[in-house]
């Protein structure tokens, strides 16, 4: 700090008493105010209150809708139309299958059907060879095993086929105290004549026995003439029910128009082969 000179010391000692004082007195001043700032500017001013920004609205939760519960459908009823015209043979009246003429088909294998749990031949020529069905529009009891051949073509285009088949399955429904293999079979064969052949054939049943576990039966299906031209007038249909041991009774349906009378032996043949398969 540098040092005063005489001649300032002498200017400054002339200054009055009072204006030192006021002097003191104005510092003292400015050092209360300064603290008194110094204070009040340490302390935040209080900003803008802080909002919370309301929620969004939670929308409610629609009502589940309700399910309406899906009737399982029942299997198909074999119950024939009221107006189908049989012959039939009586429950109880045995009358067998008679002897064709010819040669038949040959033996070429063994069909074993797990699922209808019936055995039975193969047959050769014209025959095709045995095949498995898939599902089918009835899921449970459609045909398993398929033997087939187009017995003819008709219709002004040719587009229409007439088949002979060997198919097996296993029957729609369980069997109940009091059914009989007969009741079966003649509702099957009641049945097929009612949704399988056209409006009009007449059934006559030509054969009615008891085979082991089970029952058959014959019919011919007489056909009205056809306007498309189809050749085949009579079919000679079978049956076969067997008690497999399951709830549900194996089936083999066996169907030969008369344009191939001369397979109609076919018949007789699986029929004798047909027997109850245990896997």
């Amino acid at each position: 700090m540098p040092k005063v000179s005489p001649r300032g010391q002498r200017i400054f000692g002339r200054v009055p008493t009072a204006v030192n004082v006021l002097g003191s007195a104005l510092l003292i001043t400015q050092i209360v105010v300064g603290i008194s700032l110094a204070t009040s500017s340490d302390t935040p001013e209080p900003g803008p209150a802080a909002v919370t920004p309301p929620a969004p609205p939670v929308p409610p939760t629609p009502p589940e809708p309700e399910i309406a519960e899906v009737p399982t459908p029942e299997p198909p009823s074999p119950t024939p139309s009221p107006t189908l015209q049989v012959e039939r043979i009586a429950e109880g009246e045995i009358v067998r299958l008679k002897r064709y003429p010819g040669q038949g088909s040959a033996v070429i294998g063994q069909v074993r059907d797990k699922k209808a749990r019936l055995t039975f031949v193969e047959l050769g020529k014209p025959w095709g060879r045995s095949k498995p069905l898939g599902t089918g529009p009835i899921v449970d009891g459609t045909y398993t095993r398929r033997q087939t051949f187009v017995t003819e073509e008709y219709g002004p285009d040719l587009d229409r086929q007439w088949w002979a088949d060997i198919d097996s399955y296993r029957h729609t429904a369980d069997l109940t105290p009091g059914d009989s293999m007969y009741e079966i079979v003649a509702g099957f064969l009641d049945a097929r004549q009612d949704g399988n052949f056209p409006s009009g054939t007449a059934g006559v049943d030509v054969a009615s026995y008891p085979v082991k576990n089970g029952w058959v039966i014959v019919r011919e299906m007489h056909m009205p003439e056809s306007d498309a031209g189809r050749k085949a007038r009579v079919e000679l249909a079978a049956v076969v029910a067997l008690d497999t041991g399951s709830p549900r009774p194996g089936i083999l349906w066996i169907t030969i128009p008369d344009t191939h009378k001369r397979l109609w032996p076919d018949i007789g043949r699986v029929i004798r082969s047909v027997r109850v398969f245990t896997p």
